[in-house]
């Protein structure tokens, strides 16, 4: 087993650099309007408004003038092009990381980064090739994904993942865990919002609602107390009232959804203005907090031990890896 003293202090530490954290920032910012614009798609039910790609109605997509089309072919090829868009931004963004960071672990996360977006754009290609409404549901969940991805670039591309390895105070309260937990919670209800959003049915809503319960009970209750110690964690404490502000909101926000769907039969009717920004913010609210608890998580594993370790001394973890520290 590797000890302690080989993984600790490096003779060349790696030093913050303003330029790769802020590229990747502006690409985390600049990928969740595509998130709720995605939802626009769904909450219109206008996926296939568009039905050739990547052509549109046989025009070069970027060629295409949609500023005449209808209001559902508006909508989908502003999603279209966005999505290109963003791949464009990941393209930068990947290249940024190769050529101006040595971490080889940061270089993977970028070339992944890559990756997954152009298997996202193909997925939203094939999902109007087949007409699958089953790949419109993992094309959503993979939107999510990515930019989980790229807010966790944000975290470990920042000042305080770098400069903050050394000092470490033991998890009496089993934070790391707890944070986790609620991090795994949010992922299953991103897939259970796909499934009432793509395939709406009783069972999809008792399940949405169910794990939407467990994830404001973990996260209020983890918020809480990280508020509680926060003058000793307060490493942890803005994305913590992040977490509490997003999760609230999405309780609100998918309480007024429901409420809007009534009666939940699942016959497709018009969405008006209101519904489709409540249903669309809900989902891109969503996101929103799965960031949350993504930075908390990452920060959670950064700057807190196991309270069994005797001393504050660094050890590798699942989610604190050496290499990019």
């Amino acid at each position: 087993m590797t000890s302690d003293s080989t993984i600790a202090p490096r003779d060349t530490p790696t030093a913050y650099k303003r330029g790769p954290h802020w590229v990747a920032v502006i690409g985390a910012i600049f990928t969740w309007p595509l998130i709720f614009v995605g939802g626009s798609v769904t909450t219109y039910r206008v996926g296939m408004a568009v039905p050739d790609w990547p052509t549109t109605f046989g025009i070069n997509m970027f060629l295409y003038d949609f500023w005449h089309a209808p209001f559902g072919v508006q909508v989908e090829h502003t999603h279209r092009l966005y999505g290109a868009a963003v791949g464009l931004a990941t393209i930068v963004l990947t290249v940024w990381f190769l050529a101006a960071d040595r971490r080889p672990a940061l270089k993977v996360l970028g070339v992944l980064a890559l990756v997954t977006v152009i298997t996202q754009g193909i997925l939203g290609g094939t999902r109007v090739t087949q007409n699958s409404t089953r790949l419109a549901a993992v094309h959503g969940v993979m939107g999510q994904s990515f930019f989980a991805l790229m807010v966790t670039l944000c975290v470990l591309t920042g000042r305080d993942w770098i400069e903050s390895s050394r000092d470490r105070r033991a998890d009496v309260g089993h934070l790391r865990r707890r944070a986790l937990g609620t991090l795994i919670l949010v992922a299953a209800q991103i897939v259970a919002g796909a499934w009432i959003r793509h395939f709406p049915s009783m069972h999809a809503l008792w399940t949405h609602a169910l794990v939407a319960l467990a994830v404001w009970s973990h996260g209020a209750l983890l918020a809480w107390r990280i508020e509680r110690q926060r003058n000793e964690l307060r490493a942890l404490v803005p994305s913590a009232r992040a977490l509490a502000l997003a999760v609230s909101l999405q309780v609100v926000l998918g309480i007024a959804a429901w409420w809007m769907l009534r009666p939940f039969d699942g016959i497709p009717r018009t969405v008006t203005i209101l519904q489709a920004m409540v249903r669309t913010g809900h989902q891109a609210n969503g996101a929103l907090l799965l960031g949350a608890v993504v930075v908390l998580t990452l920060r959670a594993f950064r700057h807190l031990s196991p309270a069994s370790e005797p001393s504050p001394a660094p050890r590798r973890s699942a989610l604190d890896w050496e290499a990019m520290a």
